[in-house]
C-alpha cells in the first residue's frame, strides 16, 4: 500500500462512529433514440448563464455552488465562474463556440496554443477524433504536449435534481504531459452530456490518474474526482 493510500485509510478509520465514506453514486442515466430533428447549438450570448452544483466523487461532498457566464463574445468568448466557495474568480476562454482556448476544470489552468473541442464539430453518435496541441500554465511560458481522443457515444436521459434532460454523451480521454516532473505519465477522462438547447452540459465529471516517479520507484496515484451537475441556466 502506498504512503497516500495508508494516511486515507488510517483517516478513515479515525472518523466517528456512523459516519461513512461514500463515493459519489454515478449519474442515473437512460439511454434513448436520438431526437427525430437535428438539435441545433444553442449560440453564444451576452448574459448567458448556467448555474452548477459541484461535488467531490471520492466523498460525494458539496464542494460549492458556480454560476458560469458569458461576458464577452470578441476577440474570444469569455465565460466567467464564480463559486460560493471561494472569492477567486476564474475564466474559460473560447472560440469559435465549443473550441476551448482556456480551460480551469483540472489541476491548473490550461492555455492551448490550438484550439481543443470541448464537444465535436461532428457531434453524431458513433463519431471519434483525435487532437493534439501544447498548452501553457499561466505565469510559465514552458509548453507542455497534450493529445485528446473524443468518442461521441450517444443520447441519453440524464435524472437530475431539477428534472431529467436529454442530453449527448461525449467521452474523451486525455494523456499529456504534467508540469510535475516526477511524473512520469497522465491519464485523463473527461465525461459531457452535452444539452444542445442549452448551449452547455447538464453534467461533466472528470477523474484520472498519474504515474509517480520516487526514490523507491514508481507508483499510481490518483487526481481530482469532481462531478458538475446543472441547477438551472438562463
Amino acid at each position: 500500500m502506498n504512503l497516500n493510500r495508508r494516511k486515507l485509510s488510517l483517516a478513515l478509520l479515525a472518523l466517528p462512529a456512523g459516519c461513512a465514506y461514500q463515493p459519489l453514486a454515478g449519474l442515473r442515466t437512460e439511454a434513448v433514440a436520438a431526437p427525430d430533428q437535428t438539435v441545433g447549438m444553442r449560440p453564444p450570448a451576452l448574459g448567458q448563464r448556467w448555474t452548477y452544483r459541484k461535488y467531490n466523487g471520492y466523498n460525494s461532498a458539496l464542494l460549492g455552488t458556480e454560476v458560469q457566464e458569458v461576458v464577452a463574445l470578441e476577440p474570444r468568448i469569455r465565460i466567467r465562474i464564480r463559486s460560493d466557495a471561494s472569492p477567486a474568480e476564474l475564466e474559460e476562454q473560447q472560440q469559435p463556440w465549443g473550441q476551448v482556448l482556456r480551460e480551469f476544470a483540472w489541476d491548473g489552468v490550461l492555455n492551448y496554443e490550438q484550439a481543443m473541442p470541448l464537444w465535436p464539430a461532428d457531434p453524431r453518435p458513433g463519431s471519434r477524433s483525435v487532437h493534439s496541441t501544447t498548452y501553457r500554465i499561466d505565469n510559465d511560458s514552458f509548453r507542455y504536449w497534450i493529445t485528446q481522443h473524443t468518442t461521441v457515444r450517444g443520447w441519453e436521459r440524464v435524472a437530475l435534481a431539477n428534472g431529467p434532460r436529454l442530453a449527448l454523451r461525449i467521452e474523451k480521454f486525455i494523456r499529456l504531459q504534467h508540469r510535475d516532473i516526477t511524473r512520469t505519465e497522465t491519464l485523463r477522462r473527461d465525461t459531457l452530456w452535452l444539452a444542445p438547447e442549452i448551449g452547455r452540459w447538464v453534467a461533466r465529471e472528470i477523474s484520472g490518474e498519474y504515474r509517480l516517479s520516487t526514490g523507491r520507484g514508481l507508483s499510481w496515484q490518483r487526481e481530482d474526482w469532481r462531478r458538475w451537475e446543472l441547477a438551472s441556466w438562463a
